[in-house]
């Protein structure tokens, strides 16, 4: 029987579309006869060092196209790929490879340093590759290795099947240390197709990957586009200028940019702005948060030729819910209906499912779930309601069945026993001019239990005081809503992918309320 093995469109697109181009990154290009070949060289590579089915093989890489070698490779021998976030450090580093028992580490040889201050400790990791220049630590360098193997295709050591583990996806961790979210050939393969579908990447388009690829939105994104056969462009890593000067040269007709993403295009001055041709986008594909409204606006009219979904998704499963574009004008803040594939509802906290109107915890189910967390019972029965995944998030549904996020389960405030959605505050706050970013978060308070309070980023070469914000809100919020507190910083702690690390925020002014 015929399986969905990922990397098998790999495998035909090298027969359907051999002499096209396949990936691009800096000054190189392959084709995908080339692509394919240098993927199967990988395979051998491995298999030489004694990789088998189910050993896990994790990167630490910035955006470049060896990862994507990577992730087809461990797929044609049955071997488990770990992305590790590229931002880590000794101790995060060693606590993914311990936990996924990592076998094999390739990283870019500039994160030397760190892996060498770690390869003692580690548990399970036994053989270190460089990427982009030698290291000490590194037994080989990537491309001096590959280059001596078969580019024939690799067999795996047993028969591979679609339900077996492809990948180890470490959620981003806005709650604390991250978990290994085990994903399944037929899920991330499914993941292509029906992304492919919902943000109409079709063939001949072409790919911008510019968000951080060892996460899975940006992952994800470029996928569809390998499986209809479109070349890829790589940004090594995000920077305003450098994606609207590659969308002019390169052409690309999807992309995905998260919000912090556009926010950081559209402080670029007016001229610099405009300076470029974005002609080429038919589908700009946006999650991590519902975009304030501001932001689409400015989305719709400078990227003018695309169409804007944006999505809410998660490590555990890719997509749940999709705001098409057609209605991103009258359904702001909506994260949309449930996206192809997926079933999304809302619960109380007795397990009932709430009113139209009324905020309930979203849970999902679908044809492309992860299978559970790596080595943690225990985290995946609590997230679990018999077929249905809790996302940790609390949402609303309007009468015409749309979604929208009204807050992370853990963010909800609750004071003088009410519940108050810091992402309600944040949204008002968004549209005094001179605020660039905020978070709301909650403080111990002995009368009401808990208070808001706003940490909140002025725009450049702007000024505030707390009296000046706490105004802006009267009228726009009910009394118990607005702020206690304002406080100034440089910047939020955010995850590449845009997300507010509010544990972060909390954890730090929690501890100084303490101690005070």
């Amino acid at each position: 029987m015929q399986q969905m093995l990922f990397s098998d469109p790999i495998k035909l697109n090298a027969i359907r579309y051999g002499e096209k181009e396949a990936i691009s990154f800096m000054e190189k290009r392959f084709t995908y006869h080339q692509f394919n070949n240098r993927i199967n060289q990988l395979g051998h590579a491995l298999q030489h060092i004694g990789v088998k089915k189910g050993d896990k093989v994790a990167f630490m890489l910035m955006n470049c196209n060896q990862l994507f070698e990577i992730v087809f490779a461990c797929s044609k021998i049955g071997a488990v790929f770990v992305p590790i976030n590229s931002r880590f450090v000794g101790p995060e580093i060693k606590h993914v490879l311990d936990d996924s028992d990592s076998l094999v580490l390739i990283f870019d040889s500039r994160f030397s340093n760190e892996m060498m201050a770690i390869s003692n400790e580690v548990r399970t990791t036994r053989h270190f590759i460089s990427v982009g220049g030698a290291a000490d630590i590194a037994a080989f360098e990537y491309e001096a290795w590959i280059s001596g193997f078969s580019n024939e295709e690799p067999v795996p050591s047993e028969t591979l099947h679609e339900l077996h583990r492809i990948s180890i996806m470490y959620t981003g961790g806005t709650t604390g240390r991250p978990k290994g979210a085990v994903r399944t050939h037929r899920s991330l393969y499914l993941v292509a197709l029906l992304f492919s579908i919902e943000f109409s990447i079709g063939r001949n388009g072409k790919g911008l990957a510019s968000g951080p690829l060892y996460g899975a939105a940006a992952f994800s994104i470029a996928l569809p586009n390998f499986f209809v056969g479109n070349p890829v462009h790589i940004l090594e890593k995000f920077h305003p200028i450098e994606v609207l000067e590659a969308i002019e040269r390169e052409k690309p007709t999807s992309t995905f940019l998260a919000p912090p993403m556009f926010d950081a295009i559209f402080s670029l001055p007016e001229n610099i702005q405009n300076k470029y041709d974005v002609s080429s986008l038919q589908s700009i594909i946006s999650v991590g948060a519902p975009l304030h409204t501001s932001t689409k606006n400015e989305i719709m009219k400078h990227f003018n030729t695309a169409d804007l979904n944006e999505f809410y998704g998660a490590t555990e499963l890719g997509g749940a819910a999709n705001l098409f574009p057609e209605n991103q004008r009258d359904k702001n803040r909506s994260v949309g209906v449930p996206m192809l594939g997926m079933e999304v509802k809302l619960l109380d906290k007795a397990g009932n499912t709430v009113q139209s109107g009324e905020a309930g915890a979203f849970y999902v189910k679908g044809i492309t779930l992860f299978d559970e967390y790596y080595n943690r019972p225990e985290a995946t029965a609590e997230s679990f309601k018999g077929e249905w995944l809790g996302l940790g998030d609390i949402g609303v549904q309007d009468e015409e069945g749309f979604y929208y996020i009204v807050d992370r389960e853990q963010d909800m405030i609750l004071s003088g026993a009410i519940n108050v959605y810091p992402a309600e505050i944040e949204e008002v706050l968004h549209e005094h001019p001179k605020v660039a970013d905020v978070a709301v978060i909650g403080l111990p308070h002995e009368k009401w239990g808990e208070i808001p309070i706003a940490i909140i980023v002025l725009g450049e070469g702007e000024s505030a005081n707390q009296e000046e914000i706490i105004d802006f809100c009267s009228g726009k919020l009910a009394k118990y809503k607005i702020p206690h507190r304002v406080d100034f910083v440089d910047e939020l702690p955010r995850s590449l992918q845009g997300k507010l690390l509010k544990y972060q925020l909390r954890e730090k002014y929690i501890n100084n309320v303490t101690s005070e």
